[in-house]
């Protein structure tokens, strides 16, 4: 039945085409839109994953991770004093203007942490291909990343600029590191971020950053911060997919790029099922022969389904890498998509199920058929 499968659906080679195509194109927009999806969210708490943080404390208000509000120093306190808390570190996100070399200024998102000797941060950018973050310490002192040179014309360390009227020196370039707002990321230390943001009053503190004492339970140490007012304490994890959830619901991402993904599943069922219809439209009697001769109906469902499992496949092993040669193509746009090989077999199943599905009208067809009809006429 598979050899009758495969000489069917290469009978006509131009629509045996046009099905490869098809199904290539319908597995391609499953990957590269699926695979953006899963590239902005990395994208969106790519900061929070880099962190050495077993909890993030926050103001219970946030719903957002970039746009939370502030806490003073006494709260900072109270998250250090609590039982079971080892290390706890300050940071302070908020949004600046950086001046360009053109004159022009660009909204940046300051990151500022700590950065007290001889203690290792729980939060500091990653990934430096130039410079010392170790210098993050030194007043004024910012690292940038190298992804962002487009919109910050910054490619080298030493370079002098300012953030919000305030003298800034890049002393690292790291490589990777985006916002999910668009707008580049700029780590700096807790002090200068705070002289980079002069309309936050006091010693604006964003999160409190917690490393758990060995020993001590996670959620322990979380129950107890979440006791303090108004405060919300969330494990690195949670923070994550709090983080990934707003972007994906309060923005319509997720929606977005799903019914993308969704349309190009329906344009593979379309082109498969209108492929194989007529292919068994156009060999009605050699199907009819078949069952005449004592075939049964589910060897005969075989062969159909057999022609589309073949289009499943050949689809999907040329849609694959049509796909990575996107993911190539929007690399150089600053675009991530991220194609896993759990993403890989997950699309394989949706374009062999789809390809079933698509199979079943011509399926129908052949059950309903009378052998007796292919000796009238």
């Amino acid at each position: 039945m598979w050899t009758l499968a495969r000489k069917l659906l290469l009978h006509d080679r131009l629509r045996f085409v046009v099905a490869i195509a098809g199904v290539s194109t319908a597995v391609m927009l499953v990957l590269v839109q699926v695979g953006l999806y899963f590239g902005f969210m990395n994208t969106a708490s790519a900061v929070i994953d880099a962190s050495r943080a077993d909890i993030w404390v926050g103001k219970e208000s946030n719903d957002s991770f970039e746009f939370a509000s502030t806490f003073d120093e006494r709260t900072y306190y109270k998250v250090a004093s609590v039982p079971g808390v080892a290390q706890a570190d300050r940071v302070l996100i908020n949004f600046a203007q950086i001046k360009l070399a053109n004159g022009g200024d660009l909204g940046v998102q300051v990151v500022g942490v700590e950065t007290t000797p001889g203690r290792r941060p729980l939060l500091g950018p990653w990934n430096v291909v130039a410079g010392d973050a170790a210098r993050l310490a030194e007043p004024g002192a910012i690292a940038v990343d190298t992804t962002e040179y487009e919109k910050l014309h910054i490619d080298r360390v030493g370079h002098l600029t300012e953030i919000s009227g305030v003298r800034a020196e890049v002393v690292a370039l790291t490589s990777g590191i985006r916002s999910f707002t668009t707008s580049p990321i700029v780590f700096t230390d807790l002090r200068s971020a705070r002289s980079f943001l002069p309309a936050l009053a006091g010693e604006p503190v964003t999160y409190v950053l917690v490393k758990v004492a060995p020993g001590a339970d996670v959620a322990e140490v979380q129950q107890r911060i979440n006791a303090l007012l108004h405060l919300a304490a969330y494990t690195t994890a949670q923070m994550s997919d709090r983080t990934r959830s707003y972007w994906s619901s309060r923005t319509g991402v997720g929606a977005g790029f799903f019914t993308t993904a969704v349309l190009g599943i329906i344009v593979g069922f379309v082109v498969v099922g209108q492929i194989l219809y007529s292919g068994t439209l156009q060999y009605i009697r050699e199907y009819g022969t078949l069952k005449a001769m004592g075939a049964k109906n589910g060897a005969v469902v075989r062969v159909i389904l057999s022609q589309a499992m073949i289009s499943a496949v050949l689809g999907f092993a040329v849609g694959a890498p049509m796909a990575m040669g996107m993911r190539a193509a929007m690399k150089g746009a600053n675009l991530s998509v991220a194609l896993s090989p759990e993403l890989y077999v997950a699309t394989l199943v949706i374009t062999t199920v789809m390809c079933a599905f698509a199979a079943l009208l011509s399926i129908v067809k052949v059950l309903r058929l009378d052998p007796a009809s292919v000796f009238k006429a």
